[in-house]
């Protein structure tokens, strides 16, 4: 009997022990794996600095504990049910660990029977939600599959894992209820209803006292053993996001939205520009690629990749992480020489054909749920082949040569950028003795784009028409720079931007108004990086405002239907959807509507990030897409508020031959049905110069 007694207790410690190992060392080689993780992320540039706290924790709750990203898409609503499910159960998971060594612990010691049952109840009804949710997303991922999503055997060993996790928790703790008859369990069985439901069904299934035991243990062990597999798998799949995506969220980026970070093009130590190697991105643009969670949104809604362009924002991610993981295995953790032959990141790894695709439209940053900057990332790669390479086609060299040697990408001369303005009475800042309340900031398109200028005329009426205070700058502005930056060529951005910055600092203005959102977001985000600080508004923001305060009113404009596009620079990367619609619906008779992509989720026009200035040679063409989304719609015009979605919508309609469908910038349209008491300026375009070569 003593005997018998003795190896029990023997057999249990020694039960205990293995049980203690094999948790000790599986998480000793996981947090061995996660610490070389961090070692290859800090290998990145910049300092590690938290600023905005009280905004950083806020959104993190938000997006991290909230999950408002990722439930903004329907699939959303799985993964939500599924991740509060895990933080519910990991009390139950550190509770079977606990168990290793003391055999018979609950929580309740420790929380009182009352507490205990409630925590029980949450993670026996978060159990099943989380096994339904799972059975959901393998059907979804392998059944029915939206074409964005990845049907990877990764994703199916995480889908078979997480459902072992539920099987066995409810196996183990059914089989314990059932052996625990006679003895007390620690909790009420009646607020585990679906372990209770096991329980009795493996009575029924006439098991005696030893199978109920055995049964606990087996699924005990497979159940902890799952646990640490999925501690050491993680690293290695497509969950790394649940090591990296929490901190993502947490250090996202907290400047103006869509600003990049400058080059300190002054600096007489810097040896290179932009990002050609995986160690020169910074530490957070490599936290990026451990975030990414491969739910396919970014590709979803990213132009070039929906119009057959080499471009996947999701494989550029995946591309710097793979990198990042074999070159930081040799150089960081192995000291080892690199080989001569050993591929470059930027124009190798990731070819120039996919950098030079992207429109910096921002959809893949919008839409990503853990705050992923693809857009900053593609630029840095961008500056390298601009600034170090030379490695840009011919028609951008003509447009950096334009901007050079006559401050626009048209190449005309800026001493006809007023010449629209002629016989307008429009004043030019120098005539001035004080400073007008705005200046208007025409922009290059607004100078010398014949289309364009029709709107400039427009919103020039406008101001006139409301007495607003304004004045130009003429031949002394310059582009803001906005197409040479997202190009790449930060240096000749920078030449022109401290001239344009000199100019206004001079002149002491201090509010501007623009009609291109390209201008509106340079001068208003990216000038204050340089000591430009100036208030900038948008036209359609400035005209929502003229309209609710009753300066300007207008007419019936006739029954019509108008399908409004927004564009990406006031849209996603200003969040600025109701001012633009507000407008549109303060116009008698018109009727609004809406392409199925619209507000977030709109597809960009194909001019942004310098492309206006490139030719289109792969896939169908952007703009021809977004205007075949537009007629979708069976409108009479199409408004935009910006004048590359102007060009590039004009393109389009002409390419589609629907002429018979108007264009127009909302500007023209409250020109067109404003209620005027002054002379009328005329909209009709001037012979613009032909533009250099």
């Amino acid at each position: 009997m003593e005997t018998a007694l003795v190896a029990g207790e023997v057999h249990e410690w020694v039960r205990r022990g293995l049980i203690a190992l094999l948790l000790v060392v599986g998480f000793g080689f996981a947090a061995r794996t996660v610490y070389w993780l961090l070692r290859y992320v800090a290998w990145g540039k910049g300092e590690l600095k938290i600023n905005d706290v009280p905004e950083r924790i806020k959104g993190f709750l938000t997006y991290v504990i909230g999950q408002r990203r990722v439930i903004q898409e329907p699939a959303g609503m799985v993964h939500l049910f599924i991740f509060w499910g895990f933080l519910i159960l990991q009390l139950e998971t550190i509770e079977y660990m606990i168990r290793a060594v003391v055999f018979d612990f609950h929580f309740s010691y420790l929380v009182g029977e009352g507490t205990y049952n409630v925590m029980l109840f949450l993670q026996d009804i978060f159990g099943g939600i989380v096994f339904v949710a799972i059975c959901i997303a393998a059907v979804r991922r392998y059944i029915v599959r939206p074409q964005h999503s990845l049907a990877s055997g990764d994703a199916a060993v995480i889908l078979a894992l997480i459902g072992g996790l539920m099987l066995t928790k409810f196996m183990a703790n059914g089989a314990e209820i059932a052996y625990m008859t006679d003895q007390p369990l620690g909790h009420d069985p009646r607020f585990t209803p679906i372990a209770l439901a096991t329980a009795n069904l493996f009575a029924g299934a006439g098991l005696d006292r030893a199978g109920f035991f055995w049964l606990y243990h087996v699924n005990y062990w497979i159940h902890l053993g799952i646990v640490v597999f999925f501690a050491n798998y993680i690293p290695f799949g497509k969950h790394l996001h649940l090591i990296g995506a929490m901190p993502n969220i947490f250090f996202k980026k907290h400047e103006p939205n869509g600003a990049l970070y400058p080059i300190d093009m002054e600096d007489p130590n810097l040896e290179s520009y932009g990002v050609g190697y995986v160690e020169e991105l910074t530490w957070k643009q490599l936290l990026d690629t451990y975030a990414c969670t491969e739910c396919g949104r970014c590709e979803h809604y990213c132009p070039a990749f929906n119009t057959g362009k080499p471009l996947n924002p999701m494989m550029i991610i995946h591309k710097i992480k793979d990198t990042l993981r074999e070159k930081g295995e040799m150089v960081v953790r192995n000291k080892e020489e690199l080989p001569e032959d050993y591929p470059r990141l930027t124009g190798e790894v990731i070819t120039r054909e996919e950098l030079w695709a992207c429109t910096t439209c921002g959809a893949c940053v919008a839409n990503c749920p853990v705050f992923i900057e693809h857009v900053d990332t593609i630029v840095d790669m961008r500056r390298y082949l601009a600034l170090m390479e030379a490695d840009f086609s011919p028609e951008v060299s003509r447009t950096f040569r334009n901007m050079e040697n006559n401050s626009n990408p048209w190449g005309i001369s800026g001493s006809y950028r007023a010449d629209w303005a002629e016989g307008l009475d429009i004043p030019l800042l120098s005539e001035l003795s004080e400073a007008p309340e705005y200046l208007f900031w025409v922009g290059c398109a607004g100078s010398f784009d014949d289309r364009q200028k029709r709107v400039t005329k427009s919103f020039a009426k406008i101001l006139k028409e409301a007495d607003s205070s304004f004045a130009i700058l003429g031949p002394e502005e310059a582009c803001t720079g906005d197409p040479a930056r997202r190009i790449g060529n930060e240096y000749l951005y920078w030449m022109l931007a401290t001239q344009n910055i000199e100019t206004l600092n001079n002149y002491g203005v201090t509010k501007i108004v623009t009609t291109c959102p390209h201008c509106f977001h340079t001068i208003g985000k990216e000038y204050p990086q340089l000591g430009g600080n100036y208030e900038v508004v948008h036209h359609t923001e400035f005209l929502a405002d003229l309209l609710k305060t009753g300066r300007i009113k207008l007419n019936h404009a006739g029954t019509q239907k108008i399908t409004y596009h927004d564009s990406c620079y006031i849209g996603r990367w200003d969040k600025s959807y109701d001012d633009p619609r507000d407008v549109l619906d303060s116009i008698p008779g018109v009727e609004r509507q809406e392409m199925d992509l619209n507000k977030r989720q709109s597809f960009c026009c194909g001019a942004g990030g310098g492309r206006m200035w490139m030719e289109e040679d792969l896939g169908k063409r952007v703009n021809v897409e977004r205007t075949d989304q537009a007629l979708e719609t069976d409108p009479d015009a199409i408004a935009v508020n910006c004048p590359f979605c102007l060009t590039m919508f004009d393109d389009g309609l002409k390419h589609r031959g629907a002429g018979h469908v108007r264009l127009l910038d909302l500007a023209e349209l409250i020109a067109d049905n404003m209620v005027t008491r002054k002379k009328p300026v005329t909209t009709e375009p001037d012979t613009a110069p032909a533009a250099a070569e």
